[in-house]
């Protein structure tokens, strides 16, 4: 089903999803900083801290790519490659999972904001992970693959710990300095961090068997 119509429409459908839930989300939580006086700015920082909404959108952006088709510019092009595309399943699986396990039962959204989390977390990771699957042929990747999908969530944790050493404010629970030390911190996101290079050596083994695929 490599690029056929119905991946394409498939992809689309998906990217609608996505960029909504993401917009949605953005006037929700910057609305709310904004009424609590914090400003748009300070708003804008804390939207974009989460990696779910980072994860979110590189989704978004790489079923934009594979909806647009092989004749996409260059610039979509990259975003189509098999590498990127793992990269970007793993990430968003784990944002599922991830929330699931751990941040579900201290996380009450409702209205609107209910509707923006279920697609974020519940809607696009399995759909996302089936448009891998379909998209991404046996064969299209090799183990230093690997290294890709775990590239993003390793940026995103410094990314972390330098804007908490900065501006004091933590996206997550287990990442959270000010409450948990760093020695817990920096041991949780080890413990992810391990999560996350079994989970992409697992993908990349999935799609490795075969003989070697240049994907358009």
């Amino acid at each position: 089903m490599n690029d056929t119509s119905a991946l394409r429409r498939f992809a689309l459908a998906l990217a609608v999803l996505g960029w909504t839930a993401l917009v949605v989300q953005a006037f929700i939580s910057i609305g709310r900083h904004v009424a609590l006086g914090n400003g748009a700015a300070y708003g804008v920082m804390m939207y974009t801290g989460y990696f779910t909404i980072l994860t979110n959108a590189w989704c978004a952006m790489v079923a934009t790519a594979i909806a647009l088709g092989p004749r996409a510019s260059a610039q979509w092009r990259w975003w189509r490659e098999p590498d990127k595309v793992t990269a970007a399943a793993v990430s968003i699986l784990l944002v599922g999972v991830i929330y699931h396990l751990l941040l579900r039962k201290i996380h009450h959204p409702v209205g609107l904001e209910f509707a923006c989390n279920l697609a974020l977390h519940y809607l696009v990771p399995p759909l996302f992970v089936l448009l891998w699957w379909l998209r991404v042929p046996r064969g299209a990747l090799e183990w230093r693959d690997a290294a890709m999908t775990f590239a993003f969530p390793a940026a995103y944790a410094v990314y972390v710990f330098a804007r908490g050493a900065m501006a004091g404010v933590y996206p997550y629970p287990f990442f959270d300095v000010s409450k948990i030390g760093y020695p817990a911190a920096l041991r949780n996101a080890a413990w992810l961090s391990a999560v996350f290079v079994v989970v992409g050596l697992v993908m990349v083994g999935l799609k490795r068997v075969g003989p070697r695929r240049e994907v358009a």
